[in-house]
């Protein structure tokens, strides 16, 4: 269990650390899902909703004056969720940022399937809770980012399924996690997978920096986390 526990802990934090020592600047290249990541501190706030659409192809927004189920706004490939898919994912996506902005210890650790957290961290010798263990992600991320972070816009620039070579390094690993806390039936339960990626123009900050610093000025690779949708509810991963 040290081992698995290990692992987890390695894979949650890598959004928060591996990217932000991992390169000095960003790549203006596009992304895989056609979002272009190049642009400055203000360059999303500075376009009109016409050069926004157009720059980024596909993209859509959720917002919260028009979604109910979002807090905050997020933009998004509507090659990907659009209203034959259903949001959930999306909807996942917020529940997550939201508890994230809130420091809710307990909310972030539900939107992970119920059990996974207990079971890393049952025989674990330095968090004896689920919530004590995301709050030392929490604090991790605190550190990157900064005090009282709170992101205000989400972008998901990218978007990996199965077939790509790192989201299939990922899922692996997830898969080999939930067997090992769950037994292997836990397999037959899911029904999807994807590997996401918060950047492009993600906007966060505190009352001191006005809330307007792009995620991956800090985080160049942005952060990335899977979605898994089990017994056909999305959760984060």
């Amino acid at each position: 269990m040290k081992k698995l526990f290990t692992a987890v802990m390695a894979v949650l934090l890598a959004g928060a650390v591996m990217t932000a020592v991992s390169c000095g600047g960003k790549d203006s290249s596009s992304s895989s899902s056609g979002v272009r990541v190049d642009g400055g501190d203000t360059a999303r706030k500075n376009m009109t909703d016409e050069e926004y659409h157009s720059a980024y192809m596909s993209n859509d927004d959720l917002k919260p004056a028009d979604d109910s189920n979002v807090s905050i706004q997020i933009s998004y490939d509507n090659n990907y969720w659009n209203d034959s898919t259903g949001y959930d994912e999306l909807y996942a996506v917020n529940d997550y940022v939201e508890a994230l902005n809130n420091g809710d210890f307990k909310a972030i650790a539900d939107c992970y399937y119920p059990g996974f957290l207990e079971g890393v961290c049952k025989e674990s010798e330095q968090f004896t809770s689920a919530e004590q263990f995301v709050e030392q992600y929490y604090a991790t991320l605190e550190d990157t980012l900064c005090e009282g972070f709170k992101i205000n816009f989400i972008e998901i620039s990218d978007c990996r399924l199965a077939g790509d070579a790192e989201a299939d390094s990922r899922f692996e690993m997830r898969d080999e996690n939930l067997k090992t806390v769950f037994g292997d039936d836990i397999i037959s339960k899911i029904s999807d997978r994807k590997l996401l990626t918060m950047g492009g123009y993600t906007y966060y900050g505190n009352e001191e920096s006005n809330y307007i610093t792009e995620l991956t000025n800090v985080l160049p690779e942005g952060m990335l986390f899977c979605v898994y949708t089990i017994d056909g509810k999305p959760y984060i991963f």
